[in-house]
């Protein structure tokens, strides 16, 4: 790991507001290599517009090598040999900040998005050595995580905020800079770190201002009398003072749980979209798991060929966090409803929340793991049908015994409360209900077997007429008959 500190008198000083930066280069491409592996040893370039006037947004290393640069037309860029032509996808960039977010929120809890350069996130670290170590450990660490999650970075440290910025963007690996030591740190770095106008770029050119230390050098009040105020913003940026007031982001948790992938080839079989779905779902447990949480929730959104969408809901009856059991479920729940065409792109959305803890006593029976429990249910759901299986909920209705199906949830862990006297009641319904043999005459009940044994009906009132549902094809009618026997 590179990490750079800057040799100067002053040292960081214990309370110091100081700012990490991490900023990842070439954005736009590293985000189109990291869904496209293939393409990391290729020459490519991002493109926007409509044809024919598509417009160079961003290449890579390998294609800038080529002689491709920012602002060419696409049939330029076309016209050098072995350059890829993409679409820049503005949907995969926002997936990947969400997934910078979810990191740079393991670190601060105070952080602001820079708009420029694109992919640059700038961390409030005050208080936060205690549990990184020192600032060189903490920017290291936050480099080495952004590395882990697939994307190259750079990392610095500095009290001035934008001061940090321009060392992040205009430096390689970490750098730590102790605070008065800003005007030295940034003395070699290119202006373009310090985000000029076109202008104002040229003008500096034709002044022979090519770095930082050299605008520093240049009389401030000269500077403003010639570009304005412009100037003097510039001249405080180049020395590493120019004030910014933090605007810290709001946390936004359940945004950053959601996935997606283009393919490059229309998928039709379980087996390769399982495969690709392993993947995701294992990015979406390691989020929710760095806040000791689990996945409630999981939507899966399949862009069909053709343009139609393919939606399918897997709702455990307890948060999850085992990986296996997430994708058995997602597997059952495609198998029972598969998409009707091939699949062109996958979303993946997920809900957090607190797993389930639950103490058991020592001598009850041990229950099934829950997991286990919510594939056997799938399995029967794929077999019986999803209107068979459940828990049984009474209707409010006038039919007897009216009933639905609903999904499984175990119920809250009862509390010990004191015995109380039950009360006995007169009328008791058998469930499942017993078979009774009835002889009637004129319509009216006489003798009735039950359990083997002929009974002569004393006294008997009704019938009373019930019915119900007459407006659908679910109507029902029936008499009902008090008897003594």
């Amino acid at each position: 790991m590179y990490a750079s500190r800057v040799a100067c008198g002053n040292t960081v000083v214990e309370g110091t507001v100081m700012y990490a930066v991490i900023h990842i280069p070439n954005f736009a491409a590293q985000v189109a290599a990291k869904q496209r592996p293939e393409l990391r040893k290729s020459a490519f370039v991002l493109v926007e517009g409509e044809p024919p006037a598509e417009v160079v947004i961003t290449a890579n290393k390998a294609a800038r090598s080529s002689g491709v640069e920012a602002g060419m037309t696409g049939l330029q860029a076309a016209t050098i040999p072995g350059v890829i032509i993409m679409r820049r996808a503005p949907e995969d960039e926002a997936s990947a900040l969400k997934v910078l977010h979810t990191i740079a929120c393991m670190f601060s809890p105070r952080m602001e998005y820079v708009e420029h350069p694109p992919g640059t996130y700038a961390l409030d670290i005050d208080g936060m050595g205690r549990l990184f170590g020192d600032e060189t450990q903490l920017a290291e660490e936050l480099r080495q995580r952004m590395t882990e999650a697939g994307f190259l970075a750079n990392a610095a440290v500095a009290q001035n905020f934008d001061a940090a910025v321009c060392l992040a963007q205009g430096k390689t690996g970490v750098s730590v800079v102790p605070p008065g030591c800003e005007a030295e740190a940034l003395r070699d770095l290119p202006l373009h770190v310090l985000n000029p106008s076109a202008e104002h770029t040229e003008m500096f050119c034709s002044w022979g201002v090519r770095t930082c230390g050299q605008l520093a050098t240049l009389s401030e009040t000269d500077l403003i009398s010639r570009i304005g105020q412009a100037g003097k913003r510039l001249h405080l940026l180049a020395r590493g003072a120019w004030p910014h007031l933090m605007f810290p982001l709001e946390p936004s948790f359940e945004e950053s749980l959601r996935e997606r992938m283009e393919l490059d080839f229309p998928v039709e079989m379980l087996e390769p979209l399982l495969f690709l779905l392993a993947r995701m779902t294992d990015t979406l447990l390691e989020r929710v798991r760095a806040r000791a949480l689990a996945i409630a929730i999981l939507r899966v959104v399949l862009h069909l060929d053709g343009g139609k969408q393919h939606e399918q809901l897997v709702r455990p009856a307890l948060p999850l966090g085992d990986k296996a059991t997430l994708l058995k479920l997602l597997q059952l729940d495609l198998e029972t409803h598969p998409p009707n065409a091939a699949i062109l792109r996958l979303e993946l959305h997920a809900h957090s929340a607190a797993p389930y803890r639950i103490q058991h006593g020592l001598f009850l029976p041990q229950a099934p793991e829950p997991g286990r429990l919510e594939v056997l249910l799938a399995r029967l759901r794929k077999l019986l049908g999803e209107e068979r299986v459940g828990s049984v909920e009474l209707k409010d209705d006038h039919r007897p015994n009216a009933f639905r199906m609903v999904a499984f949830a175990p119920p809250p862990p009862k509390k010990s409360e004191p015995s109380s006297l039950s009360v006995a009641t007169a009328l008791r319904v058998c469930r499942p209900p017993q078979t009774v043999g009835v002889t009637l005459v004129g319509n009216v009940p006489v003798r009735v077997l039950w359990e083997g044994q002929r009974y002569t009906v004393r006294e008997i009132a009704g019938p009373w007429h019930v019915s119900g549902q007459w407006w659908s094809e679910a109507n029902w009618c029936r008499e009902e008959w008090d008897v003594r026997l």
